[in-house]
């Protein structure tokens, strides 16, 4: 209205007041500089103002409404259609945001990595464990320790020239509440399609290949730590592989003729065979180092009195099927034969120590490079007496192996379920297919190489082998039941587990066996309880009782009772 009354005079001033209207006061400017006149200025303005009450015209009625004829009913919710360019937008928008989140919080960084690190997969555990040994005040206090003795040795057996005792075991002091740990780290490397490679380090207070137990203490030294796998497998098909190194036992068993915790040095090949879908055949071959003479031993000797060549391997096939004979049963069993070669300890030629001066003789490197208690051991060396006192000179020994040892082994393992909690039941036999309790007595003449240890309460060496005081056997057997989860990685899984395991002294080598039953070693029959319980993800508490005394001999009572806690990464 007030455009309207500014325009409707007869005679429209040149110097009007400039106009709110950026169109007018345009107008206004084109008459002054005299581009147009103001007849065509006051049409101008004139169609403007027509044009502009159309509009408020237009404004003041109320927009209609359409009507979609889509079937929608009353309490429908319609969705506005998103064209997709808006959707790719709102897309592009959302990652930005989101990666520039991610880098200012320093969670994801894109290209920061090199890729070879995916093919990298990290993994490790930790168990923290108070441990005690009990001892049978009804032991025997004279164990020889044969394994310290070789260690440490030779031992002068004469106890007037060595002026003191061999190494003794202790079998009658307790040792409760020792604080001890087992820690790994280690990473499978994915080479290409067909190549793997992995190395592993573990814990252990030595080198011993059957436990990676570290006792705490020690004045807070700092604690070892051991190269426990490095090995190359190579995987052409999803049913057949080799691995060479150090590596993770291959063989299907339980704990009764290898510990859990043994690897395997050397070369191993594996193969399954399925059937169907529900059978299948495996087999695994493998040939294992245990130990080789040294280049320079003696060290103290010329060239031509080295020793020869003496490695000693171990030779091994298994066998088996797996049959799954319901939706959650299976069962797996294996054969095998694990053959030690020139495991057995050779007499020495005659030794003139006494004389010559020299601290060796001729079957020193027969000697086991590792052992722990149980296996018959007789004396190496044929000592010639000192010609200037025959009835009384030294005579340092060392101790080799009564036996060979060709195991042959049967084991079956049933996994069920009742209800929905798992269950499996363990069985396994073993025995020594080249024990001869002739060969221990009649090896050599004039009373050489006779056993020094596995004697019923007596250290006498005579009568017949069948009806003396020697007491051995080749026969091993395990039977075990879990109820639960065998191995919890969640909170509140659990499992409960009871067996029993018999080893007679010469059923496999006793440096393999399992340090946590009798601390090791064969000659030893018991109980085994453990329990698991899961506290978080990947973390579990245990309680574990090992009731062991000895097959033959002289009493040696042992329990063990472990309470550990894991996490496992």
């Amino acid at each position: 209205m007030a455009v309207a009354l500014m325009l409707g005079g007869n005679a429209f001033a040149q110097d009007a007041a400039p106009s709110p209207n950026a169109t007018i006061n345009l107008i206004h400017l084109m008459v002054k500089k005299g581009l147009i006149t103001q007849s065509e200025a006051d049409g101008l303005l004139s169609q403007a103002n027509a044009e502009a009450a159309q509009a408020q015209a237009a404004a003041a009625q109320p927009a209609a409404v359409p009507t979609i004829a889509d079937g929608a009913k009353p309490g429908d919710v319609r969705v506005t259609y998103v064209p997709q360019s808006v959707r790719n937008e709102i897309r592009d928008q959302v990652k930005q945001e989101v990666i520039a989140q991610a880098k200012n919080e320093h969670w994801a960084e894109p290209n920061a990595l090199p890729d070879w690190l995916d093919r990298i997969t990290w993994y490790g555990d930790v168990h923290v464990r108070d441990e005690s040994w009990l001892y049978s005040r009804k032991n025997a206090d004279d164990f020889i320790n044969y394994a310290q003795l070789n260690q440490t040795g030779p031992y002068d057996i004469n106890s007037i020239t060595s002026g003191q005792l061999p190494p003794i075991l202790n079998s009658t002091e307790n040792r409760p509440n020792m604080l001890r740990l087992q820690a790994h780290i280690g990473m499978h490397v994915k080479l290409g399609d067909t190549i793997t490679t992995g190395v592993a380090l573990a814990s252990g207070d030595d080198d011993n290949p059957v436990s990676t137990t570290q006792t705490l203490g020690g004045g807070l030294e700092k604690k070892d730590i051991w190269l426990n796998e490095a090995w190359i497998r190579w995987q052409p098909n999803s049913n057949f592989s080799l691995t060479a190194g150090r590596m993770p036992d291959p063989f299907m068993v339980t704990d009764l003729i290898f510990a859990p915790e043994l690897n395997f040095d050397g070369v191993a090949a594996h193969g399954d065979l399925p059937f169907s879908d529900n059978l299948k055949a495996f087999a695994t071959l493998s040939e294992v180092p245990i130990q080789y003479t040294s280049n320079n031993a003696p060290t103290d000797s010329y060239s031509t009195a080295k020793y020869s060549a003496g490695d000693n391997w171990l030779s091994a096939a298994q066998f088996g099927l797996q049959w799954r004979f319901a939706n959650d049963a299976t069962w797996k069993v294996a054969l095998a034969y694990y053959f030690f070669d020139h495991m057995q300890g050779q007499l020495s030629a005659p030794c003139y120590l006494a004389t010559t001066g020299q601290n060796y003789c001729s079957t020193d490197d027969t000697a086991p490079d590792y052992m722990q208690w149980g296996n018959t051991v007789f004396l190496l060396r044929d000592i010639i007496p000192s010609t200037s006192s025959p009835d009384n000179y030294a005579q340092p020994q060392f101790v080799g192996l009564s036996y060979n040892y060709h195991v042959a082994d049967l084991t079956n393992k049933i996994d069920f379920k009742i209800g929905e909690t798992p269950m499996e039941i363990q069985a396994e036999y073993e025995r020594n297919m080249a024990y001869s309790t002739r060969d221990a007595f009649d090896r050599y003449p004039d009373g050489l190489g006779v056993p020094v240890n596995n004697y019923q309460g007596s250290t006498s060496t005579t009568g017949e082998a069948t009806t003396g005081p020697y007491k051995s056997g080749p026969v091993g057997w395990l039977l075990r039941g879990i109820i639960g989860n065998p191995h919890p990685m969640a909170a509140n899984e659990w499992n409960i587990a009871l067996g029993y395991k018999y080893l007679q002294p010469d059923a496999t080598l006793d440096g393999l066996t399992d340090q946590n039953f009798h601390l090791g070693g064969t000659n030893a029959k018991g109980f085994i309880f453990s329990a698991d319980y899961g506290i978080a993800d990947r973390t579990w508490v245990s309680a574990r009782y090992y009731g062991a005394k000895q097959v033959y001999g002289p009493p040696f009572t042992l329990d063990i009772v472990q309470f550990e806690i894991s996490t496992k990464f």
